[in-house]
């Protein structure tokens, strides 16, 4: 599903965010950026057959952006950005006592009940798209999307735990044409 990766010269915050990612979501690939282009990175995804890439950005070492992009083989392979992500900020599970880090998740769901604004139901569009073969009645575990100030990312398991970061997202900004 997702190749996820960091900004060159990331910091250790990002990069354990990073890993937090690739454990709550299926079918995620982690990979070094090191000097690698956004070219190289279309053409590592095709190569493992995943059709995003997700891409964690920095500022002054903390999570700042996420930008999701898809892998488009029409008529040159190419990254096609879908969404930027605009955080005020992060909990990595190391953070956050009553958290833990997950491993092996095949299914998610994703639940929008609380949502308000536009923002939010774009990301459970993107979120629902992008995980569209994933789905399931019964998941290993479920996106909860929390909006009062901001939209509040968490991620739950099958007992009710909350598992990996918790993001926390001041705006939605669409990029390219997304089908929902």
């Amino acid at each position: 599903m997702f190749l996820i990766t960091t900004s060159h010269r990331s910091s250790p915050r990002v990069r354990s965010l990073v890993k937090d990612l690739v454990s709550v979501f299926p079918g995620a690939l982690r990979v070094q950026r090191g000097h690698r282009t956004l070219n190289d990175l279309a053409v590592e995804a095709y190569v493992n057959r995943l059709k995003y890439v997700l891409l964690v950005g920095e500022l002054h070492g903390n999570p700042k952006l996420i930008s999701i992009y898809e892998v488009l083989e029409e008529p040159e392979l190419r990254l096609v950005k879908i969404v930027d992500l605009l955080l005020k900020g992060v909990k990595l599970s190391r953070e956050n006592p009553s958290s833990a880090r997950i491993y092996g998740v095949e299914t998610l769901s994703v639940n929008y009940s609380k949502c308000i604004s536009s923002d939010c139901y774009l990301l459970a569009d993107v979120l629902t798209k992008i995980f569209q073969p994933r789905i399931s009645e019964n998941p290993d575990i479920t996106v909860i999307l929390d909006e009062e100030k901001y939209i509040e990312v968490k991620f739950q398991g099958v007992h009710g735990k909350l598992v990996g970061p918790v993001l926390r997202v001041l705006r939605v900004v669409k990029s390219g044409d997304i089908e929902t």
